[in-house]
């Protein structure tokens, strides 16, 4: 399909999703609803809604009023009220009359979950009417947390209100929808109803139809394709005959899930229609805290196999009653299911479908947050046995560590700074059988940033988890409604990981088309090539690589992509220089007690690095050193004599140990000859490093001010290389590459472990491309001058407490610094950030 088809098909969805919501019964749903906050019969149900909504999500309501951010209609202009009721108590009255100030931020959003869930009703009964069969449930039956709102109450009485012929235009705009409609479109239908601010609040960003099959491809493949496991027992050969079991635990308006049931429809194509049909609803199962989301997700299952149930309806058309299907999508908490509850019952998934709630962890309640706490690392009871059999009772597991990190970490970022990791290994840990595989949409940054820390590791409780495979969807944006880089995990439950690396499919725009500057045109095409997975493989190339932890024996660190660590080697256009070498410390090497005894000038005496000052992005602190030339071999001796005698009188008289230095660097000029000076010593910037050992921390330094001398420029000492410019911006771009993840693996790869690791010879192996005040080099030198101004407020300590610092504002600025390297190394050229 092309892009100009794919771009008018997306706006096709939206006029249709538009039609039916613009209908009267809608609109007329909604407002009546909105008067009809302080009716008795309806309110108890706000009430048991909004209450169940804090324990499970937090005061959302109390995050949004507190940001003043208005909820309802998608103009923001909010939901207004008639005059003369209070807003947000349950015992206010409404009255009929004019409009007045908007309801409360708790009403606002139940008006929108009813209105949506209505339609949702609406369109499911629509649906069993011209298939013939039934498939709706109320949503507290077999659910696996307790919910006390009846919506069913609160649309009779709305509808009650309505004037009878309201439904006639719907009927035909949901017709026209559910006529062309895919499982994919009931997401489009949740974000045209449902404000932003709503979607925002409850972490829901449903996902795109292409990203979802690609999700259930990764689960299938382990199963033998669209056949899975039905007739061969897939890779699974202790489960001959039966289909594998998919679960996904915070289902949202259904796309994974219709994604699964698409695939298993194909299974045993002779059989009678009915019977794959009930295949399906028993294999592909489901469960969100949400009560819409439940009702979403059904429809998208029933709208995934409707091809089979107009079948079913044919061959039934003359029972007496119609045959009814039950969805196994029901309502439950991602924070405390097991195994035994609905919708599992007892037997633990072959494959898992997440794409979890992107929610911070303070927007939680109180009591979800113990809910997440309390079983971390303990030991929990024995599950049911993976045949459904009873449990061995001997048979106990260590549930995993969720929260690497603690305290004010967690609370600055540090450790998880959403929900979504410890979401996505709870699940997975609970609920994934041993063997089992998962596919799981997550932030392009956990692969880096601190915060995928926990995610990067391989155990989990006594259980250990294996990369297959990660997808890397890189500048691209999935989801339309939020602007934050996309990855899809596919990992299964077992050993034997590769030790290469984790395979990575990389996906870009296609090299005809520039990311430097997309137009609005562009932007729209891609977001529509996300729609299936057919149109993602002709829109976007793909690249194979892998990913490689940063620091080989760290697992868990950030992890780079193999390709931007081999374009990190290669060609140093820049000059590598040596510090300042004397061969006398104990006459160079100057304090504040040695000048003032001597009275020596400070002309000549100016701050000096050693190793044990120089930190990633910063100092720790300096000495005091006699430089008394300012290049190689200057024949200074008479200027210095004449302009700073008590300095020539300090070196003469330490003359004989001066000519007694060994090395013939000093053969020629004055007695007090210098090597490794020169104007590069001088520069206005300079990029410093220790080259003994193998310390890999790069800073910029410049000038100091020093209580003795005064403001001097920085000296480097006989162990420290550096990289002389005058240009600021420079020397921060080329501190914030060498200093990023992907130059530091390379250093490890092709540094000797010798006492040199870091000289010249060894960095000017590494492809340092020349400023030319591109986007990604500006934005690099910004995030290096950002890293530098943190470091001074956390040198107040030893070296040995700085070093064991953690310090989450630079954990911070240093993913930045990694991601946009990568880019930088892997585009080829210097786009936009």
């Amino acid at each position: 399909m092309s892009g100009r088809d794919r771009s008018a098909d997306v706006d096709s969805v939206a006029e249709r999703c538009s039609r039916v919501l613009d209908t009267d019964l809608l609109c007329g749903y909604r407002s009546t609803l909105e008067a009809s906050l302080g009716d008795p019969g309806i309110r108890p149900e706000f009430v048991a809604w909004r209450e169940y909504v804090r324990e499970r999500h937090g005061d959302v309501f109390s995050h949004l009023a507190d940001e003043g951010i208005d909820v309802g209609h998608p103009e923001g202009t909010g939901v207004r009220r008639p005059e003369g009721t209070d807003v947000g108590r349950p015992e206010n009255s409404h009255a009929s009359g004019t409009e007045s100030p908007r309801v409360g931020v708790d009403e606002a959003l139940f008006v929108e979950t009813l209105t949506f869930d209505f339609l949702l009703t609406e369109l499911l009964n629509t649906l069993e009417s011209r298939l013939g069969c039934t498939v709706s449930r109320p949503l507290a039956d077999d659910a696996g947390v307790s919910f006390e709102a009846r919506f069913a109450t609160v649309h009779e009485r709305v509808t009650a209100r309505l004037p009878p012929d309201a439904f006639a235009s719907f009927r035909s705009a949901a017709s026209e929808f559910l006529d062309a409609a895919r499982p994919y479109d009931v997401g489009a239908l949740h974000r045209e109803c449902v404000s932003p601010v709503a979607r925002r609040a409850f972490g829901r960003y449903d996902t795109p139809g292409g990203l979802a099959e690609l999700a259930a491809e990764e689960v299938f493949d382990d199963f033998g394709g669209d056949e899975g496991a039905a007739g061969t027992g897939g890779s699974d050969s202790s489960r001959p005959g039966r289909p594998p079991t998919v679960v996904d635990p915070g289902c949202g308006a259904g796309a994974l899930l219709a994604a699964a049931a698409t695939r298993l429809a194909g299974i045993h194509r002779d059989a009678p229609a009915a019977e794959r049909v009930r295949t399906v609803f028993d294999s592909v199962r489901g469960f969100d805290v949400a009560p819409n989301a439940v009702r979403a997700s059904r429809l998208a299952l029933v709208l995934a196999v409707r091809p089979l149930l107009e079948a079913v309806g044919d061959a039934t058309a003359s029972a007496d009653a119609p045959p009814t299907f039950t969805p196994r999508i029901v309502l439950g908490d991602a924070s405390e299911a097991t195994v035994a509850d609905p919708p599992l019952g007892g037997t633990r998934a072959d494959a898992l479908l997440l794409n979890p709630p992107w929610l911070t962890w303070d927007s939680l309640s109180e009591a979800a947050k113990d809910r997440w706490r309390t079983e971390t690392g303990e030991e929990t009871g024995p599950d049911p046995e993976e045949d459904g059999t009873e449990p061995d009772p001997e048979r106990t597991e260590t549930a995993p560590e969720l929260f690497d990190r603690r305290g004010l970490d967690a609370r600055l970022g540090y450790a998880n700074d959403d929900l979504s990791v410890p979401y996505a290994l709870r699940c997975v840990h609970h609920l994934l059988r041993d063997g089992g595989r998962a596919s799981v949409i997550l932030k392009r940054d956990l692969l880096t940033g601190p915060a995928g820390e926990r995610l990067r590791r391989a155990d989990l409780g006594d259980r250990s988890i294996v990369y297959d495979r990660v997808h890397d969807f890189d500048s691209l944006r999935p989801f339309s409604d939020v602007d934050a880089g996309t990855a899809l995990f596919a990992l299964r439950i077992g050993a034997n990981e590769d030790p290469n690396g984790v395979p990575t499919t990389r996906w870009h725009t296609a090299s005809e088309e520039s990311e430097a500057a997309p137009d609005a045109t562009a932007s729209r095409r891609r977001g529509g090539s996300f729609e299936s997975l057919s149109t993602m493989r002709s829109a976007f190339d793909r690249t194979r690589t892998r990913l490689v932890p940063a620091e080989p024996d760290v697992p868990s660190s950030p992890w780079l992509r193999a390709d931007a660590e081999r374009a990190a080697v290669g060609t140093c256009t820049y000059r590598i220089r040596h510090g300042v070498k004397d061969d006398a410390k104990a006459v160079y090497a100057v304090d504040r007690e040695t000048i003032e005894r001597h009275g020596l000038e400070p002309d000549h005496v100016y701050p000096y690095l050693k190793s044990k000052h120089i930190v990633k992005y910063g100092l720790f602190g300096h000495d005091l050193q006699l430089v008394p030339q300012r290049r190689v071999n200057e024949d200074n001796e008479d200027e210095l004599r004449t302009e700073t005698p008590a300095t020539f009188a300090y070196l003469d008289a330490h003359r004989d140990r001066l000519r007694d230095r060994g090395s013939s660097w000093f053969d020629d000029g004055p007695f007090y000859s210098l090597f490794g000076v020169g104007p590069y010593t001088w520069s206005e910037y300079k990029i410093v490093w220790c080259r003994l050992g193998f310390k890999p921390h790069f800073a910029v330094v410049s000038t100091v001010s020093d209580p003795v001398v005064g403001e001097k420029p920085v000296v480097p000492g006989d162990h420290c290389m550096f990289v002389a410019t005058d240009e600021e911006r420079e020397a921060h771009y080329l501190c914030a590459l060498l200093n990023s993840a992907p130059y530091q693996r390379c250093l490890r790869d092709i540094s000797s472990g010798g006492k040199s690791s870091l000289s010249k010879s060894t960095v000017e192996q590494l492809a340092l491309p020349e400023w030319s005040s591109g986007p990604r080099q500006q934005r690099l030198a910004a995030l290096s001058r950002q890293a530098h101004s943190i470091v001074p407020d956390h040198v107040d300590c030893s070296k040995r407490a700085y070093n064991k610092k953690t310090i989450p504002e630079l954990a911070a600025v240093q993913h930045e610094i990694d991601r946009t390297v990568e880019r930088f190394l892997v585009d080829g050229a210097d786009h936009a950030p």
